[in-house]
């Protein structure tokens, strides 16, 4: 089946290039995405980057040959100031694309992806009250163990927990389809709480599985003082 997806994919993608040429503006092109990288699966698009004159950054969606089409439409400084942010995903996509439509600008753009990729990101220590929020959704997950809702709340939490995660340790992000697998390689500790936090038939087990991944991340459950910085009433 993936092979199948791949080729379906791969087919229409003279035409969705064409259009996406057609565009005015557009000067380069990159193809990104799980299909650019070979792995296109039943639920992949083709998604595009696409280098364009002028000030203004938009994006589209298409229909080509029945399968659906994804074009992010930026000039080069737009780019370069999505890596500065750094959005991890704009990253991953120049770094791991190929290039439909060259030109110097969509180069050098990849040439920094790739750089910034295999540096990883800055790691982003949690603040005190990023940290209590967190904890709060620990706590609230716990509190409600009786209740059918407590799965929920454990996926809640432990989602919050893998993004802080991946920010704390200096970790380039990854949709949350492909947690369990990353994960694995980087911690295995990790990936064994994730996946018994969102999988043990039992609250307890669930709870205790989430706990101990909140203690990967937040090193104890009990509370500290925090504060935000004051702001202006309106």
């Amino acid at each position: 089946m993936p092979d199948a997806a791949q080729n379906r994919l791969e087919a229409a993608l003279p035409a969705a290039l064409a259009r996406v040429v057609a565009t005015p503006g557009v000067y380069a092109v990159l193809w990104c995405g799980s299909a650019a990288r070979g792995e296109a699966d039943v639920h992949s698009d083709l998604d595009f980057h696409a280098l364009v004159k002028g000030d203004h950054r938009w994006r589209s969606s298409l229909m080509v040959e029945g399968v659906p089409v994804e074009v992010f439409h930026n000039p080069p400084r737009k780019v370069r100031a999505m890596f500065a942010e750094p959005d991890h995903a704009s990253v991953a996509m120049f770094a791991q694309g190929r290039v439909l439509v060259d030109h110097p600008d969509l180069a050098a753009l990849v040439e920094e992806a790739r750089t910034l990729l295999a540096a990883g990101p800055t790691p982003r220590p949690l603040t005190p009250f990023q940290r209590h929020m967190l904890l709060d959704e620990v706590v609230e997950a716990r509190s409600t163990q009786a209740d059918p809702m407590h799965a929920f709340h454990v996926v809640n939490a432990a989602a919050r927990l893998v993004r802080a995660l991946y920010a704390t340790r200096g970790w380039w992000e990854v949709k949350p389809r492909h947690w369990l697998t990353d994960l694995t390689e980087k911690d295995l500790q990790v990936a064994h709480h994730l996946h018994t936090a969102l999988n043990a038939p039992r609250p307890a087990e669930r709870q205790t599985a989430l706990e101990a991944l909140a203690l990967c991340v937040l090193e104890s459950l009990n509370y500290g003082e925090s504060a935000t910085d004051p702001e202006p009433v309106p």
